[in-house]
């Protein structure tokens, strides 16, 4: 290509950089017709994210909007709000009592709409924030929490019902400009001084009545559980006490049982003695009672050893001799120690017994 025709298509290719048009991931294009030469003047297009478009300057406008989600944060913290000045939001119970509440609002854009918001609120989306979301925010935040009373506010489940209301009217009120509302998040939150002095003493007054109250649960525990060691300590005595008792009774009635039948014993063996001599007694007054006796008699006899003695010549007989003789015998059959013999009558003893 000769330098010619370079120049010849240079003007061509300035024109074809200046309408080159570009969206990222999470922004939506919108070009607007400006003069009406092709179509109609005001007509809009809205060209998806991710993408590289051709849109004739001068003709056209051009505008880009953020899909992606945006906070909006009002707070009394410079440093953390929107704006280099305290941004929270004020409202009035219906007590009379000021309420100062950080209040953060996510929202996006819905790309179906962004022409509209192109058109009539902004070009960007800090106009749009600034335009609609922040202004409709407050005042349906205020609105909504200006039906309560302080005591509610205190309240987690009548605060997190007062949000979900404003949560709920602000994106109705959004959506028709194509604002979509995700959440709406209640931070921190103040009252004027001298009420949060007032709160802050029966705070600390309901904390020193609960400390109390713990206290005297503590010492009623305490106290049960001593009650319960004394009771136990009583019970396990009791239940000794018992069991010596039963084992004294126990022991009473084994020697009340054995004394009773040792009774039983003698009375059966005397009862028995009894029947055996009074059956004796009836066998000796019947006929052949003598007999008996006499069987009886002889029986006892002849366990007995009977020495006779002859009657006649009894002087000549000599009785210390016989009586040596027998015991020396006795002593020999019975292995008892033999007993000394007497000594003999002197001579003239004999001598006289024999002359009488």
């Amino acid at each position: 290509m000769t330098p010619r025709a370079l120049r010849r298509l240079a003007p061509l290719a300035l024109v074809v950089l200046a309408a080159c048009r570009m969206t990222t991931s999470t922004e939506v294009g919108v070009r607007t017709n400006l003069l009406g030469l092709s179509e109609r003047r005001g007509e809009q297009e809205i060209y998806a994210p991710g993408g590289i478009y051709l849109v004739l300057p001068v003709v056209n406008a051009w505008a880009v909007l953020p899909t992606s989600q945006q906070n909006l944060l009002m707070s009394s913290e410079v440093s953390e709000g929107d704006r280099p000045v305290p941004d929270d939001i004020t409202f009035k119970t219906k007590d009379g009592n000021n309420v100062y509440i950080d209040v953060n609002v996510m929202w996006r854009i819905d790309p179906q709409k962004a022409g509209f918001l192109i058109s009539r609120v902004g070009q960007s989306a800090d106009e749009v924030k600034e335009r609609v979301v922040r202004p409709l925010s407050r005042s349906i935040v205020r609105d909504v929490f200006n039906e309560i009373t302080s005591e509610e506010y205190y309240q987690v489940t009548v605060k997190n019902r007062m949000a979900a209301k404003a949560k709920e009217e602000l994106a109705a009120a959004l959506a028709p400009l194509g604002v979509v509302v995700d959440m709406l998040q209640l931070h921190q939150h103040r009252f004027d001084p001298e009420y949060q002095e007032a709160i802050n003493a029966q705070k600390q007054a309901e904390a020193d009545v609960q400390m109390l109250v713990e206290r005297q649960k503590a010492v009623v525990v305490q106290k049960q559980t001593e009650l319960e060691a004394r009771r136990s300590e009583w019970n396990q005595k009791m239940e000794s006490a018992r069991g010596e008792a039963g084992s004294v009774r126990n022991e009473a009635d084994g020697y009340y049982q054995t004394q009773t039948n040792q009774a039983k014993a003698i009375v059966a063996a005397a009862q028995a003695e009894a029947d055996g001599v009074r059956k004796e007694a009836e066998a000796l007054s019947k006929l052949g009672g003598d007999a008996y006796v006499k069987i009886q008699v002889s029986r006892l006899l002849a366990e007995k050893r009977v020495y006779l003695v002859p009657g006649a010549n009894v002087s000549t007989l000599d009785v210390n001799g016989a009586l040596n003789f027998l015991l020396r015998d006795a002593a020999a059959k019975g292995g008892g120690p033999r007993r000394a013999a007497p000594a003999p009558a002197p001579a003239e003893e004999e001598g006289q017994g024999q002359g009488q």
